[in-house]
């Protein structure tokens, strides 16, 4: 037993020992997992912090991204000082403790790049991607390194790098770009050269009339010469008007593409989609493939950045449209990307001097000088009756410049209350002004901040070298003012040594001219000036008009009878004439003393650019214009626009209104198809009554006293359309007296911008821009445009071998006038193209416009033509209104951006409105070398990423 129980005890104190072991064992096992899971938890703990401060760091990279394509979409060449200053503004992200710097606790959020003079280093290359629709093109590529460190408060740290790109794809690299469908049906042969793009669909057709022989298609062929991208589809069997067309019909002509290596032609039966009924071409994958990518169609729609800052506010349009108020704010990357801000001069119009003065960047202290007080008796305007500071201020400065003191144009009519005579033909009341409104120029001295930079008020400086213009119809013959002269009854030679003086030879703009009889006739002839004697009194002139054959008719036949004679109110179009070679003596410093500020001495693209805008007679009424455009101006009563769209009509032989939007009418889809008449009725533009309306008289701005009998006396009803149900005066209205229509105000919006004297922009004197390059000229207006005699070429000095610049001209719509043009004629022959005979000229300059609506071509009887309804093709995108027997030299690039929303007049062949001319047209190459583009071409911006990575930090 005893023996027994020492076993038992032995076995007890080895259990307690395994038990103890074991105790050690798990407390070891215990301390571990507890060491392991504090340990786990730090490194969690660390890693956390290192994902915070990595996050944080790409939420400052992809901010730092942003806020330079936003600066960039601004402005495409930005000072240093404001790319350096994005890197100001990191993001705030202090509350989840997050900073932006350097273990040295130093700002780590930066933006790095080459510098010289105070701008980024840019540089031109070549767009390399096979993918890219701008593939082969010239970018402006400005490099960039940004660099951004977070850190945590622990003290993580995540650095981050990426290296990008600014692309600037200038337009005028396009021989043709259309932002709606484009179209071709050339007669004759046509190759102009140059890129072809357009973000609708593209018609192709060539060729004469049908049961042209061989040998004419074989010599009227369409050549395009270089890459084709389209967004849309490829029509090969269509107009746009959607006349079908095959060899056998008119346009029977070859379309030739080039494949790089040569032409192909693209035939009949290979369009990519079947017009009618929407349905692919299942074989155009192999056709198109034929090209080895040269032509190209689904490609990636390019927008221009005006339109994505806008983000739906904004369209193309926009680019040569005024701002709105307070867009400085609400939208600065819209409001720097219009020729409004870029420009160098700056000039403005209006019937409520308030439209100008409330617009963004404007010079406060000058407000905008009224016309009216000009139109006055000269010994009225020296005593100065309303004592408006401004005006003695003008009358010493023209006395500086030497420069003739006279009147703007007021009427010769009855007294007050007094009836309508034909004798003098004046619809205003004797001493009412005819040409009138608030006017304002500035000029925007070179600023390194770019955008809209300080504009600077030169209205009294440029009116002080002049504002009159000559007499272009000198008629010697008849009575003195105020009796009204007869037209001409045979074509007027404007050339040469029957040219009269100009009473004010050093004027940049021209307000008026002098009538065909000015009251000084006898003394000094039919001219009205020789040497230092001018016409003195307000009758002694004439407001600047031109018929203009397309705007005031709108069907391919001709008025019937006497109408044939005579012209339409809304085809009687009032400018204000520009003077390229006064203007660039302007830009040289030779007259005037503020032009040479404005050059830019770092970029040569951005010298010189001048903006007009007139927009007198241009009155919505309160609720005319539902939703949110057109854009209003500060007053709420101008749109820039005509406002009256019942025009094409494409059912009625004769276009009379419907009262209802049709094809061709819906000019502004973000309206949402809206029917604009505001712009029918002249009540809203003149009094029916007869009283006058004094000029100061607030809310009636722009609105003109008439007297009660006008229709059926100095205005005619239409013979072929019944009077509109809103108004009984309309655009179609005919003025009895066509030469009745040349003294007096316009009754309907119907302003624009005439260039002249402008063969030789490159005057004595013109600056030389960085690089060495002579600085170009850029015209910008909303209105439309009619260029008149050899522009930036010479046909007396060479053609297109004379010096030029680098040129361009935007517009509502550009019409082309030879050197032969005289005004007159189209007033006295409004419908008879046969008297208004073009000599051959050369036009050199990049050209964006607008193109008139699109409407299927309609069952009634076109005189043979087959293609009323489209918007005239490429080859007639640039408008004329003469008997071109002569040939037409035109250099440049052809860019349509937008309908025309002043200009709205049908593209017709017929109806007395123009004779084609030998078209000598093809691309000007320069315009791929980027220092030799026109100033602030518009582009087409992107950024690129060429590099990003993170850099491993020590953690402290």
């Amino acid at each position: 037993m005893r023996t027994s129980h020492k076993k038992t005890d032995r076995q007890s104190g080895i259990a307690l020992l395994t038990t103890l072991l074991l105790l050690i064992l798990m407390s070891s096992l215990m301390v571990g997992f507890i060491l392991l899971v504090m340990s786990g938890q730090r490194l969690s703990g660390m890693n956390n912090e290192s994902s915070k401060a990595f996050y944080g760091a790409e939420a400052g990279m992809e901010k730092l991204t942003a806020d330079l394509g936003t600066l960039f979409n601004a402005n495409y060449a930005p000072s240093a000082a404001l790319v350096t200053a994005i890197s100001t503004t990191p993001p705030a992200l202090g509350a989840q403790g997050i900073s932006f710097v350097d273990q040295s606790g130093n700002p780590a959020y930066n933006i790095n790049f080459t510098q010289a003079g105070g701008f980024p280093v840019s540089s031109f290359g070549q767009v390399t991607s096979g993918s890219s629709p701008y593939q082969g093109m010239t970018a402006l590529a400005t490099p960039y390194n940004l660099v951004v460190t977070a850190r945590t408060a622990t003290g993580a740290e995540a650095k981050l790098t990426r290296q990008i790109q600014t692309i600037g794809i200038p337009l005028f690299q396009f021989g043709i770009f259309s932002e709606t469908d484009l179209s071709y049906f050339p007669g004759p042969d046509f190759k102009f050269g140059g890129r072809v793009h357009t973000n609708g669909d593209l018609y192709l057709a060539s060729g004469g009339p049908a049961g042209a022989t061989p040998a004419d298609i074989a010599s009227n062929q369409l050549w395009l010469s270089s890459n084709v991208t389209v967004v849309g589809s490829v029509y090969r069997d269509w107009l746009e008007n959607q006349h079908p067309i095959n060899a056998g019909s008119e346009h029977p002509g070859s379309v030739e593409i080039t494949n790089g290596g040569g032409f192909q032609a693209l035939n009949f039966g290979q369009s990519s989609k079947d017009l009618i009924s929407g349905v692919n071409n299942a074989a155009w994958p192999g056709i198109v493939n034929t090209y080895n990518g040269y032509l190209r169609t689904g490609v990636k729609k390019l927008n221009l950045g005006i339109t994505v800052l806008g983000n739906g506010a904004a369209q193309p349009i926009d680019t040569i449209r005024r701002p709105v108020a307070g867009e400085a704010v609400a939208n600065p990357g819209v409001l720097n990307q219009r020729y409004y801000s870029e420009a160098s001069l700056r000039i403005l119009l209006s019937d409520n001097p308030q439209d100008i003065q409330n617009l963004p960047c404007t010079d406060a202290t000058k407000q905008p000088f009224d016309l009216s007080e000009l139109a006055a008796p000269i010994a009225t305007i020296n005593a100065n009756p309303t004592g408006d500071p401004a005006l003695p201020a003008l009358v010493a400065a023209l006395a500086a410049n030497g420069t003739p003191l006279v009147p703007l144009a007021a009427s010769g009519g009855a007294a007050v209350g007094g009836a309508y005579s034909a004798a003098n033909g004046y619809w205003l009341p004797n001493a009412f002004p005819i040409v009138k409104g608030f006017i304002k120029i500035e000029v925007q001295p070179f600023s390194a901040g770019g955008g809209c930079g300080t504009f600077k008020d030169v209205t009294k400086e440029v009116l002080a070298l002049g504002y009159a213009g000559r007499n272009i119809n000198p008629n010697s013959a008849t009575i003195a003012p105020p009796a009204m002269p007869p037209a001409p009854g045979a074509e007027v030679n404007d050339t040469g040594a029957a040219r009269c003086p100009e009473p004010h030879p050093n004027a940049i703009i021209r307000l008026e001219r002098i009538r065909d009889n000015p009251s000084n006739y006898l003394a000094q002839g039919g001219c009205g000036v020789v040497g230092a004697v001018v016409p003195l009194q307000p009758t002694d002139y004439w407001p600047n008009v031109i018929f203009d054959t397309r705007e005031g008719w709108q069907r391919l036949t001709t008025p019937p009878g006497a109408f044939n004679n005579r012209v339409t109110l809304g085809g009687t179009m009032h400018y204000v004439e520009l003077d390229i070679k006064n203007l660039g003596r302007f830009f040289a410093g030779t007259i005037g003393i503020s032009g040479p500020s404005t050059k830019d001495p770092n970029i040569a693209p951005n010298n010189f650019v001048v903006y007009f805008s007139d927009r007198r007679g241009n009155y919505a009424p309160a609720g005319s214009v539902p939703g949110a455009w057109p854009q209003l101006s500060p007053s709420g009563r101008e749109t820039g626009e005509y406002g009256f769209s019942d025009f094409a009509n494409p059912t009625d032989a004769n276009a009379c209104p419907n009262n209802t939007i049709d094809p061709g009418e819906d000019l502004d889809v973000p309206a949402g198809g809206t029917l604009f008449t505001y712009g029918q009725d002249p009540t809203f533009i003149m009094d029916a009554g007869a009283a006058a309306v004094p000029p100061s008289n607030p809310g009636q701005y722009g609105r003109y006293g008439v007297f009660n009998g006008l229709r059926g006396t100095a205005l005619l009803d239409n013979p072929v359309c019944p009077v509109p149900a809103l108004s009984a005066i309309w655009p179609e209205t005919f003025v009895a007296n066509s030469t009745e229509a040349r003294e007096n105000p316009p009754l309907f919006f119907r302003r624009a911008l005439k260039l002249v004297n402008g063969n030789k922009v490159q005057v004595p004197g013109w600056p030389v821009c960085p690089g060495g390059v002579v600085c170009g000229l850029s015209i910008a207006t909303e209105n439309p445009a009619y260029i008149q005699g050899d522009y930036n070429s010479n046909s007396a000095g060479g053609g297109f071998g004379d010096s030029y610049v680098a040129a361009s001209v935007a517009a509502d719509a550009v019409t082309l006038l030879s050197n032969q043009w005289d005004d007159v004629n189209s007033v006295a022959f409004p419908f008879d193209s046969a008297q208004r005979n073009a000599t051959s000229t050369y036009y050199r300059a990049g050209i964006i416009a607008g193109k008139s609506g699109i409407f299927p071509l309609p069952g009634y009887p076109t005189n043979g033509s087959l293609d009323f309804g489209t918007d005239g093709g490429v080859h007639n995108f640039l408008r004329y209104i003469e008997n071109w027997g002569a040939t037409l030299f035109y250099h440049g690039s052809l860019l349509s951006l937008y309908y025309n929303r002043q200009a709205v007049g049908l593209f017709r062949s017929g109806g007395g409105v123009y004779s084609p001319p030998n078209r000598q047209y093809d691309f000007d190459t320069n315009f791929l070398t980027p220092a030799l583009l026109p100033p602030r071409t518009p582009m087409f911006r992107d950024i690129n990423t060429t590099g990003f990575s993170q850099l491993l930090l020590p953690q402290q």
